[in-house]
């Protein structure tokens, strides 16, 4: 394995950032860290990047005990949020500065530079200043500088949160190709679900310092270990006692199945070619139920119709034990 995490601990005064983390992170995979806003994703991030120490636990990079190695000798790239360029400088020269400090031969740099920056699609760009480039273009050269030494392993904290959703849309798909070119081990943070599911080969679900579970995303989206995971990867809803996704529940205007469970439409609301509708058993509880506008309106749905719900077959769903976060 790449990067072994074994029993490892932090806290922050009373804070318990990591609980008895242990996690294998694969040679050569994209793996994502996903879970809520201070879960501990980036402190698990931040100390495998030897930017933070452990309380307890010890992490191996690529066979090598690296627990108390500094960050410079860990041969790991790092890529923040928020770029950390060099302003002053122009785009060659923040790509070239860690091969420049390590004393390269002044062609091997060149040639380098210029075979990353057409990796990253900025060649045009090269002697252009940081401030002349768009947000997504700043971040490609982030990527371009920490790939540069050739790390063995590339941590990514958060790497489009500041952007806006278009961008971030292209970016994702960006990094997917670079990394089936690179393949360099990549480790990235997120708290976007929809970005784990299209990005990731692994996803690593982080909740409370906890790992709650560890998969591809499709075991983790079909094969859910509970409600929180099952939750944070996608809208649920709860219908007599279970967890389930809005879209996996079957309406009919009359109780075709034994077991149906009666509501009355309370909400029905157009979104594109869906239709949300808030259905109120008749035991009080509100479920959520998505379906196509097409069969909206074969069934002729309407605010006030009494329906019949029922977990469509092949649904996934765990028991309601505990509230789920919301997805920010």
């Amino acid at each position: 394995m790449s990067i072994d995490v074994s029993q490892v601990s932090k806290r922050f005064g009373d804070f318990v950032a990591l609980d008895d983390v242990s996690v294998s992170l694969p040679t050569g995979q994209l793996t994502a860290l996903l879970g809520p806003s201070g879960g501990g994703k980036s402190t698990l991030l931040r100390i495998i990047a030897g930017l933070d120490s452990a309380d307890e636990g010890s992490i191996s990079i690529e066979g090598v005990e690296a627990t108390k190695l500094p960050a410079r000798k860990r041969n790991v790239g790092f890529v923040f949020q928020h770029y950390a360029v060099f302003k002053h400088m122009t785009v060659a020269k923040n790509v070239a500065f860690g091969l420049e400090i390590r004393k390269r031969p002044k062609d091997e740099i060149a040639h380098r530079v210029d075979e990353l920056l057409r990796l990253v699609h900025l060649q045009q760009f090269a002697h252009r200043l940081p401030s002349q480039l768009s947000g997504g273009q700043r971040q490609r050269m982030a990527l371009a500088r920490a790939l540069a030494v050739e790390p063995k392993v590339l941590l990514l904290d958060e790497p489009f949160g500041a952007l806006d959703a278009k961008v971030r849309k292209e970016l994702r798909d960006w990094l997917r190709r670079l990394h089936d070119e690179v393949h360099v081990t990549t480790v990235f943070v997120t708290h976007d679900q929809e970005e784990a599911l299209e990005v990731a080969d692994e996803i690593v679900v982080i909740n409370e310092g906890r790992v709650e579970q560890v998969g591809t995303p499709d075991t983790l989206y079909d094969e859910p270990a509970n409600d929180f995971v099952m939750g944070f990867l996608g809208e649920v809803t709860q219908l007599g006692g279970l967890t389930l996704r809005p879209h996996d529940i079957d309406v009919s205007t009359t109780p075709l199945l034994a077991g149906a469970t009666p509501g009355t439409i309370t909400r029905l609301l157009r979104v594109g070619f869906e239709v949300r509708a808030t259905v109120t058993t008749d035991a009080g509880e509100e479920v959520t139920v998505v379906m196509t506008r097409t069969s909206s309106r074969s069934l002729g749905l309407d605010q006030g119709a009494k329906v019949w719900l029922t977990p469509a077959s092949g649904a996934t769903t765990v028991p309601a034990m505990r509230s789920v976060a919301s997805v920010g």
